[in-house]
């Protein structure tokens, strides 16, 4: 052993330090995440100093939860920023969360087709009106209007135990959104038709009854979902149908009989846990650039349509602006393509501090409320 590699440490006493196994250490290595600090050139023994005992710790701790490689790296990246850490966490969080309610509902499935004659049971859901209104507007542009793809002509409501999720995709665009409830049954999910959300979003906007009607909701009431009674929505979940009741009056709908996609699975694998940029947006002033006259603007024809088409990209102080489609960018230009139209709609009515999310050109962009980590739209991307 050589003068150098006695204040090191080997990678066997790294492993035992730190709670990695030898391979795993050879892996990471491998990967680029937690190099040596010295490999004998004739051996090719692994030696660590003792600054890397408490990344490596990490580094297990990380792997312990199922975070991903790159996830993993990006911690390794920015530890002594807590914030960053954090974020991360936080989305690896509500993934697992995700894949945990996936479970109970692929089983509750699985569990009626092995007896089919099982009770019906049956998931009630307290929740604000405002807020339902606001999460089918957040969602409804992306409903698919395709015949040949019926399984997209619809919004899937999925009820976890803290609420419900809205989600729409017409294969370019996806967008998501959530609605705080009180829910009394198991998570479920069920695909409504098109035409049931828009009478139901109708109805959510009628007038709403006096405060004292709030106690009238079959045990569910404003009261426990800390809600004015005369902003209060009952939804009911049972087999083969979904029910709403606004201010005294039910709209009973036949959910659709198709698998509705697994998209947060593909969003975890196309948008991956950290974005390259995360750019914060004035809703506002975006909306009066694409709307603008002489606004930059290509065209682009899909299936025999033509559309609009917009060009992202970022200025000399890193913020958004419009850049020309028909232009050369230079090569190491952020240039990201995008359909006019779409665009506008998952900014909704423009108003407030968005966060557009972007990797690439060829890869799908993000458009976040700054104030709703919940509601977002993802975009296809259009080359240019």
């Amino acid at each position: 052993m050589t003068a150098v590699e006695s204040e090191l440490r080997s990678i066997g006493e790294l492993a035992r330090a730190s709670g990695l196994t030898v391979s795993a250490l050879r892996f990471y290595d491998r990967s680029g995440v937690l190099p040596p600090a010295r490999v004998d050139p004739v051996t090719g023994y692994r030696w660590y100093t003792e600054e890397q005992v408490a990344p490596a710790r990490l580094v297990a701790g990380l792997r312990r939860v199922g975070m991903p490689l790159t996830g993993i790296a990006e911690a390794l990246r920015h530890r002594h920023r807590p914030a960053e850490v954090h974020r991360l966490l936080d989305a690896h969080l509500r993934r697992l969360e995700d894949g945990l309610a996936d479970a109970r509902r692929e089983l509750s499935r699985i569990r009626s087709l092995i007896d089919p004659e099982e009770t019906t049971v049956t998931t009630r859901l307290v929740l604000s009106r405002t807020d339902l209104a606001a999460a089918v507007d957040a969602v409804r542009f992306a409903v698919g209007a395709d015949p040949e793809l019926p399984v997209l002509s619809g919004v899937l409501l999925e009820v976890a135990p803290d609420g419900v999720h809205l989600f729409a995709t017409d294969r370019f665009r996806l967008a998501v959104a959530r609605v705080g409830a009180t829910v009394d049954g198991p998570p479920v999910s069920a695909l409504l038709p098109v035409a049931a959300v828009d009478e139901l979003r109708a109805m959510l906007s009628l007038p709403g009854p006096d405060a004292s009607m709030s106690g009238s909701m079959s045990g569910l009431d404003g009261s426990r979902a800390g809600l004015d009674g005369s902003d209060v929505a009952e939804v009911v979940v049972a087999a083969g149908r979904v029910t709403v009741t606004v201010a005294g009056r039910p709209l009973t709908a036949v959910p659709l009989p198709y698998d509705f996609p697994d998209y947060r699975r593909l969003l975890r694998a196309q948008l991956g846990d950290v974005p390259a940029y995360r750019i914060p947006v004035d809703g506002a002033a975006l909306r009066a650039a694409l709307t603008a006259d002489g606004a930059p603007v290509c065209h682009r024809a899909h299936e025999g349509v033509e559309h609009e088409v917009v060009a992202l990209g970022l200025d000399g102080r890193g913020e958004l602006r419009l850049v020309d489609p028909a232009g050369a960018a230079g090569a190491d230009a952020l240039r990201v393509g995008v359909n006019r139209e779409y665009l506008l709609d998952a900014l909704g009515s423009g108003d407030g501090q968005l966060v557009l999310e972007l990797d690439g050109p060829i890869t799908p962009l993000a458009v976040r409320r700054a104030d709703d980590a919940d509601a977002f739209s993802v975009l296809m991307p259009v080359r240019l």
